[in-house]
Parts: structure tokens; sequence; C-alpha cells
């Protein structure tokens, strides 16, 4: 009950901030934008180089909770597409944007608070090691198997390199490697400089949450149709990736019981927006696609309580 009070009651709460600000003349869609573009471009990579920054960060970028994190990614992969084949007879496209939204989490905008909030900063440089990977990794994994079945006449790499093009200049990719490359040299960062950015970083947490809960308000579609396959991608997220998940990092990979946790309530953490942009961009799966994003972020609040309850530390 404590957890539930004083880590998801909170990032939670903001979150309900930001969907009845949305809802009103609080934060036009105009304004949402703007909110959504100050958490993405400035606050979180300012959070992201800050907490990487330090001396001796890079040289632990010990990579057994990113395989951990993306091997149980991967097993989510190929349960979902078998379920979305058999289950729901559907085309490989679809199938690509159906088994992202079973396995990609929206480490950033929830990810990054949630953890902020339950773990300190200890838990944002864990966490950093999986989101350096995230898009990276299942980006492109997605865009071949949906690109493949939309009858792609291109080469393999035409439909990987843009991509990973995309993902290498996005401002949380820059801030979270800019962070890492710094913490070689040892230098710190000046004292002026590093309160101005610390003032950043405090703001990026209730920033990103009050941007999705608008985005949430404002979204033209709601949860209608195909209410069985967004109920089985939340089975999927919400269940079995967080469970396949602690079995690789605690039972496989033999993790610490604080990266085991980061791990875990990744995985636990709902479908992210990108599964919908990946959608609206291929025009394929769209209102499923919208249905899971929704869904699975109203059932988090469970999933997360109970990962959350079981292996955060006392």
């Amino acid at each position: 009950m404590m957890i539930f009070i004083n880590i998801i009651l909170p990032v939670f709460g903001l979150i309900l901030v930001g969907y009845v600000a949305g809802r009103t003349s609080i934060l036009p869609p105009a304004a949402v934008r703007g909110v959504a573009n100050a958490a993405t471009w400035l606050m979180i990579p300012v959070l992201l180089f800050r907490s990487t920054a330090a001396e001796g960060t890079a040289r632990n970028m010990e990579p057994a909770i990113a395989l951990a994190y993306f091997g149980g990614c991967l097993v989510i992969l190929a349960l979902a597409l078998a379920c979305g084949r058999t289950l729901f007879r559907l085309r490989l496209d679809q199938l690509g944007v159906f088994g992202m939204a079973a396995m990609y989490s929206n480490a950033v905008l929830l990810g990054l608070p949630l953890i902020q909030t339950a773990f300190g900063p200890e838990g944002v440089v864990l966490q950093t090691k999986i989101i350096a990977f995230h898009s990276l990794i299942l980006l492109p994994v997605t865009t071949v198997l949906i690109a493949v079945g939309r009858g792609h006449s291109g080469g393999l790499m035409s439909i990987v390199l843009p991509a990973v093009k995309e993902t290498l200049s996005n401002p949380i990719i820059i801030g979270l490697v800019s962070g890492l490359a710094w913490s070689f040299t040892g230098l710190g960062i000046w004292e002026p400089l590093d309160r101005m950015t610390a003032m950043l970083a405090a703001a990026a947490s209730p920033t990103a949450l009050i941007a999705l809960g608008a985005a949430q308000a404002q979204s033209a579609l709601r949860i209608g149709g195909e209410l069985v396959e967004a109920l089985t991608v939340a089975v999927l997220k919400l269940v079995l990736h967080p469970l396949v998940v602690w079995l690789l990092a605690a039972k496989v990979a033999g993790l610490s019981p604080e990266a085991v946790a980061v791990a875990t309530v990744t995985a636990a953490l709902p479908a992210g927006a990108n599964v919908y942009l990946q959608a609206h961009q291929f025009g394929c799966y769209v209102a499923g696609a919208v249905n899971a994003v929704m869904l699975t972020t109203l059932l988090s609040v469970v999933s997360i309580t109970v990962v959350l309850a079981l292996l955060h530390p006392v």
C-alpha cells in the first residue's frame, strides 16, 4: 500500500493532471505539443546527460541488463507473432505493429519519471542501459516486419537504415550518448552549468508526465473494436513481458536485485507512443495500435504496482 501511495500515486497523479488540463483550455493541442517538445528536446536529454556524465559511468555500462531485457523482448515478439497469426489471422504488416505493442515499453515519458521516483539516480543510470538500445534494436526489427508485409520493393538496408538514422538523431539518444562520452573525460560539469542542468533535469519528470496525460486526453480515437486483440496485447505486455524479463535478469543473468527490479519494472510499463507512430507511418493496424497503447496505459497501474510491491527494496 505504501508503494502505491509513495510511488504510483504521484506518478499517475501527474498524468491525471495532464489529462484534465488537456481536456480544457489550459492545454490546447498546440500547448501540448510545446510541453512534449520541451520534455523531449530539453529536459529529458539533460536528465540523461547528468545521469551518465559522472566519471566512470561509461566504463561500468556492462551489457547484462540490456541483454536480459532485450532477450525478453524478442521472446515476447515471437509469442505475439504466433498469437496474432493463430488467433486473429493478422497479416505480416499488422503482426509487426501487434508485436511491437506487446514488447515496446513507454520507457522515456513514463518509465524515466517512474524509475527516478522509485529508485533515484542509481535507478536512472541502470535504466539508461536499456534506453540506449531500446529504439535502436526494436524499431528496425518491427520496421522490417511491417515493410516486408507490405511488399516493400527495396533492399533490407533501405528499410533498416532510415529507422536507425532516425533513432540516432533522437535528442534523447544524443543526451545519453553525450553524457557517456563526457564521463570518459573525468572533468565533471562546471558548477554554474551543473546547477542550471540540475534545474532542467528536475523539471523532466513532471513535464513528461503532464505531457503524456494531455496527449492521452486529446487522442481522437478511443478504445473500441478489436478489444480482444487489445486485451491480448495487454496480457503479453503487462504480464508475460515482465515475467520473462525477470526470469532472464534474475535466474539467467544473475543481476543485482536493483537491476532486476529496474529491468522488470521497465518491462511492466505500457506500450509506448512509437507503436502508434509506427502504425500511422505505414498506414496499417492504426486503430489496433491506439487501442493497445491506451488499454495498456490504463492497466499498467496494476502491473507496475504488483512488480514494485514484489521487487522494490523495503
